[in-house]
């Protein structure tokens, strides 16, 4: 077997996988043209390595010519990719100067095809069988170099200029390691594929054209990079999320703190009850004769209000939990209700009317128990923000459920200001602040609350007029299919 051939055969191989793998990237990610780019430039030079076996093969002045002139127009795929690469991948190059270079190139591989043999030569003479320096031979062409070369030399030089140049400020701008592995990478490969390409047109150097192989180690770099990116993104990715639970627990602290009126008053209720209860009991059983009927009826009453006081305790430290939302059957209905019940201090003192519409033959969601209380709250407590300049007589909190199909509806009206409507396609992004103050995260968690459980919301307002926000959940044996 040519060493020959399978040298540049393996050399070829490894580009165009890297490449593949690249264009893969691509597929996944359709947004950034960096991948497209990049595997353009790999695909290319592998295809660049077969030629240059076949120009080291063939023995036909003819067929030389042909794949000379191929090999041209992949070097032209390599090049101006690389430029527009270096543009989008670095942003840190002069527009001006890759487009000059593409003009340039452009005009190269014009003459490229226009010429009788092509933009390298004008005519070839012979072709030299050179020999290696284990004995095995190829060839070498011998002719008149084309004028119009010359315009590509320059543009190549551009090309080491602009990247250069562009490597220098990304590493001012601080991304140094980007700066050094792949700007650093693809100047070694115009130095060396950009110098000996010449040389070997001239005759200077007697050796086979090895654009291929010099491109090679551009490629591993650039995938180093890319392999380093990911990383990179998938730390970030990481931490953003981290962020987001740390923001989320915040919220419903805060949350919680705008409820304390109502949390006290749930909690001193059964307090109260048990104290009264216990004095009641402490004077039966000082009296002579106790009637003990009548100390087990104390005794079940503390129980069941102590029941209810701890019940509250839960139902307060789960909104407060921070691990990851459970799936379960949750029948919506009753998570109203109870959501209902909690904040009843703080709808009887801002004389709000509950109208409820609950569809009673609907089948159970699949969600996070406590995450959809957490969204009922937040959807409640900003619609008494809202009704806070209504007349208490107008007051109306309109709430109902509904079956579609393979989800459960649930709609969440008030009679307040309204959303003004260039604010409502912003409701749900994180930190958007409106005049009622707050985190401005509720709405966006409730967003993602849902998304997570297979759900989606929305916002429906006219100025004055209201908000009302629509939310679905699937249904669960649907979700468990």
């Amino acid at each position: 077997m040519s060493p020959l051939v399978v040298a540049w055969s393996m050399c070829a191989s490894a580009i165009l996988m890297l490449g593949l793998i690249h264009l893969y990237f691509w597929f996944m990610n359709r947004k950034s043209p960096v991948f497209l780019l990049s595997s353009l430039m790999a695909l290319s030079a592998g295809i660049s390595a077969l030629l240059e076996l076949g120009m080291m093969l063939t023995h036909s002045i003819d067929t030389y010519g042909l794949l000379i002139r191929w090999v041209n127009l992949v070097v032209f795929m390599i090049l101006v990719p690389m430029v527009w690469f270096i543009d989008s991948y670095f942003r840190s190059g002069r527009r001006w100067l890759a487009i000059l270079i593409t003009l340039l190139w452009c005009i190269g591989l014009l003459a490229n095809f226009l010429s009788p043999h092509s933009l390298t030569f004008s005519h070839i003479d012979e072709l030299k069988r050179m020999t290696t320096f284990w004995g095995e031979s190829y060839s070498l062409p011998v002719g008149e170099e084309n004028p119009w070369k010359y315009l590509v030399d320059f543009a190549s030089l551009l090309i080491l200029l602009y990247v250069t140049d562009a490597s220098i400020r990304l590493w001012r701008r601080g991304e140094r390691r980007k700066a050094m592995v792949t700007g650093g990478g693809i100047i070694l490969f115009i130095l060396l594929a950009g110098i000996h390409t010449p040389l070997v047109d001239a005759g200077v150097i007697p050796a086979p054209y090895m654009i291929s192989f010099a491109f090679l180690a551009i490629v591993i770099t650039m995938s180093y990079q890319f392999a380093v990116d990911a990383a990179q993104a998938k730390y970030y990715q990481q931490m953003l999320y981290q962020k987001q639970r740390e923001i989320e627990l915040i919220s419903r602290s805060n949350l919680l703190g705008e409820l304390s009126t109502t949390i006290a008053h749930e909690l001193n209720q059964p307090l109260t009850a048990i104290l009264s209860n216990a004095q009641a009991g402490q004077r039966i059983l000082s009296s002579g004769a106790p009637d003990l009927s009548v100390v087990a009826d104390i005794l079940q009453d503390i129980e069941r209000d102590d029941k209810r006081a701890g019940d509250l305790i839960h139902r307060l430290r789960a909104l407060l939990n921070t691990g990851k939302i459970l799936i379960e059957p949750v029948d919506i209905n009753t998570v109203i209700t109870e959501v209902l019940d909690m904040l009843g201090s703080d709808l009887d003192g801002q004389q709000v009317e509950i109208v409820l519409d609950l569809d009673q033959g609907q089948p159970v969601v699949a969600s996070g128990r406590i995450e959809i209380k957490q969204v009922l709250i937040n959807l409640i407590m900003n619609a008494l923000k809202a009704m806070q300049d209504t007349p208490p007589k107008q007051r109306q909190i309109i709430m109902s459920s509904s079956c579609m199909d393979s989800t459960v509806q649930v709609v969440v009206s008030d009679s307040g200001s309204g959303i003004p409507e260039e604010n409502l396609s912003r409701i749900f992004e994180a930190f958007f602040f409106n005049k009622s103050g707050g985190l401005g995260m509720g709405l966006a968690i409730c967003k993602r609350i849902l998304e997570a459980c297979g759900g989606e919301i929305y916002a429906e307002s006219s100025v004055n007029q209201g908000a009302t926000f629509v939310f679905s959940l699937p249904v669960y044996r649907q979700a468990q299919e």
